[in-house]
């Protein structure tokens, strides 16, 4: 039986500091949930919390010093520690790998566009795949190195985390379309707003996207929504904006009942 991301957080705040235990599973289950909605930027920005998170955990693992300070860089070059200057406590091949999966993300999602200004690139889908499945096997990697839980459990647990979720929209020349055919209006309105440029779009056009749901079941959904402060209206007619209470129940709610 798999832990839940609390449970899973409370067995590893047994073995390394707990802040490290707590932003480790949460950056990894928020860049999943933000990969999901089509919010590339913010998935790569929680792709870097994940690496400087992992990067402090396992170097206390390795050397049983804690560090709240020092960067991905300067931990990785210590793990690696080629000319062996230091004394560790896994092995070499453990820290190599894992040293350098975390630069890997860490320096690309720097130089991407998700971090600083770029004239060449933006956070986009493609990245976004690239750091959310190398996320996967840092996360699953750390937890075979660290947790001391029964072999079973553990490997239930990376499992779970390997698995190859898909993603909630599909876009196809620039159309967006939910692919789970349960979701209901409300749902469909938030997700599709949530996946928007801008979190913004033309409520004509956003009922033609609505594939899911009648006419009818989204304008009661849109009036619905409107009247919960979820979406609003904006200064140009008939166009419909997510707010951050809806993008809120997208991430928390939304999300995670339909990935379960």
């Amino acid at each position: 039986m798999t832990l839940s991301a609390k449970q899973l957080s409370t067995e590893l705040a047994k073995i390394i500091d707990s802040s490290f235990a707590e932003t480790i599973v949460n950056s990894y289950t928020e860049m999943q949930q933000r990969f999901f909605a089509g919010d590339w930027q913010p998935s790569e920005l929680d792709g870097g919390r994940l690496c400087e998170a992992v990067a402090r955990a396992t170097y206390e693992l390795d050397s049983g010093t804690v560090t709240h300070s020092q960067l991905p860089k300067e931990l990785c070059e210590k793990l690696e520690d080629e000319k062996n200057l230091r004394t560790h406590k896994l092995e070499p091949k453990a820290r190599r790998h894992i040293a350098r999966c975390i630069m890997l993300v860490y320096k690309f999602r720097s130089d991407r566009g998700s971090v600083h200004i770029s004239l060449e690139y933006t956070a986009n889908e493609m990245d976004s795949i690239l750091m959310v499945h190398a996320g996967k096997w840092i996360f699953a990697e750390f937890l075979r190195l660290a947790w001391n839980a029964d072999r079973k459990v553990i490997a239930e647990t990376i499992a779970d985390i390997i698995q190859l979720e898909h993603s909630l929209i599909h876009e196809l020349d620039g159309t967006p379309l939910i692919l789970d055919q349960k979701v209901s209006a409300p749902e469909e309105v938030l997700l599709l707003l949530n996946h928007a440029e801008g979190h913004k779009l033309p409520k004509e056009k956003l009922t033609q996207l609505a594939k899911n749901n009648t006419a009818t079941s989204v304008g009661t959904a849109i009036s619905r929504l409107t009247s919960s402060n979820e979406i609003r209206t904006t200064g140009v007619a008939g166009e419909l904006a997510l707010t951050p209470k809806g993008q809120k129940r997208v991430i928390e709610k939304v999300i995670p009942k339909l990935n379960r």
